[in-house]
């Protein structure tokens, strides 16, 4: 790697001989050559794979990121239920400046995805220049991050989300200030929940699979009255993979947190502080604004579900079959989709004109089908049955006879 220098205040750049920031690795030189320590790390690791690896970018550009990063602006710090709160997130990163936009070129780079690849076994990872839910966080006193596992796809290109990947910026943190990363086992299970912490430390990275199962957060940000001034502030990009295995792949969700439970150190009889009410009364609050959150989407979603199911009951009121002979139809069909597809239980109603001898059905039924499924006819109190044959358009000729 290329020694980074020094320009001016808010700008970094490598010397003239360096490679563009596409081609030219920003991570520590001695990171990207412990990548098979770093792989065995993150295989072994528990409660789920991750990995924690120190000075993982250049140092001189890990401090310019530092330099550079964004102040706390009220627009960035809307929550779920568009209130202002503690925490300040800043997407745009190519906005931010010089240093960032290097940061983007490189991440999206075959170099670094590759690495990334080589680390935690995930083939075929995928940069998100959305970085929807990443960029920039900042995170004030006494904010606090629930135990949670990650939306699992991308809102846009509907790719799995696998990977998390944060870098901290804290010159100076202690764990006692609390903003200490949490792994957990399983945030339900509070008896039998295990966790670990990680101190959110200067160039510190740690990267996770999001699974199911990645239980993560963090604890209460508590600084002394001196240090009220800085913030806990980290770098997150979320990468992505166009397929999943099967085992690993669930239905699409949104972030779903667990709030916190009762302190462990009350217990009958106990004579709270003052900063106990207080947190008991943060914890509440979370919990209260989460309810009302979930309660809100829930009346939007069957507000769409209504939409939906009005437009399709819609459709399948004036929908009709191509039928050809003596016969109507009174009403639409059931069971059929606008796009033609049929469902497990189809039906429609025909009324003859003139006596009916048979009924002829014309089926095209797709390669995906397996073989011996059969379809059963239902016509008018007389029962028909017809093994189908897959990939084929053929005639049954049922032999319904109908005034």
């Amino acid at each position: 790697m290329a020694s980074g220098q020094r320009t001016r205040p808010g700008s970094f750049a490598y010397n003239s001989r360096s490679k563009s920031p596409r081609d030219k690795a920003l991570i520590n030189p001695n990171v990207i050559a412990q990548r098979s320590e770093l792989a065995a790390q993150f295989r072994s690791a528990h409660p789920f794979q991750h990995v924690t690896v120190e000075n993982f970018f250049d140092g001189e550009f890990c401090a310019q990121l530092l330099a550079d990063f964004p102040s706390f602006e009220d627009r960035y710090a809307l929550n779920e239920m568009g209130q202002v709160g503690g925490k300040a997130v800043r997407m745009q990163v190519r906005d931010l400046s010089d240093a960032y936009r290097q940061l983007d070129a490189y991440l999206q780079s075959a170099d670094f995805l590759t690495f990334v690849s080589e680390v935690t076994g995930i083939p075929d990872l995928l940069y998100d220049p959305e970085y929807i839910g990443g960029g920039t966080h900042e995170n004030r006193h006494g904010q606090t991050l629930d135990a949670h596992v990650d939306f699992n796809y991308h809102p846009g290109t509907r790719w799995h989300r696998r990977l998390n990947l944060i870098v901290y910026l804290n010159p100076e943190w202690e764990a006692i200030w609390g903003g200490n990363l949490e792994l957990h086992s399983d945030p339900w299970d509070v008896r039998n929940n295990r966790k670990i912490d990680i101190v959110p430390l200067m160039n510190r990275a740690v990267i996770f699979e999001t699974t199911e199962n990645s239980w993560h957060g963090f604890t209460p940000i508590n600084l002394p009255e001196s240090r009220r001034g800085i913030s806990r502030k980290s770098f997150a990009i979320y990468l992505y993979t166009k397929h999943r295995p099967a085992e690993l792949t669930a239905a699409s969700h949104a972030t779903v947190y667990v709030p916190e439970s009762l302190p462990t150190e009350i217990v009958a009889g106990t004579t709270l502080s003052q900063e106990q009410v207080q947190q008991m009364h943060a914890r509440f609050d979370g919990m209260l604004g989460q309810i009302k959150f979930l309660y809100q989407r829930e009346i939007d979603f069957n507000t769409q579900i209504a939409a939906l199911e009005g437009a399709i009951n819609e459709a399948r009121a004036t929908q009709k079959i191509e039928l050809q002979g003596y016969a109507t139809q009174p009403e639409g069909v059931r069971g059929c989709w606008p796009d033609g597809w049929v469902a497990k239980r189809f039906g429609f109603v025909f009324v003859p004109i003139r006596a009916i001898r048979s009924v002829k059905i014309e089926l095209w039924v797709p390669t995906q089908i397996g073989a011996g499924q059969q379809l059963i006819f239902d016509i008018n109190g007389a029962r028909f049955s017809h093994t189908v044959k897959a990939g084929a358009l053929s005639t049954v000729d049922l032999p319904a006879k109908f005034a």
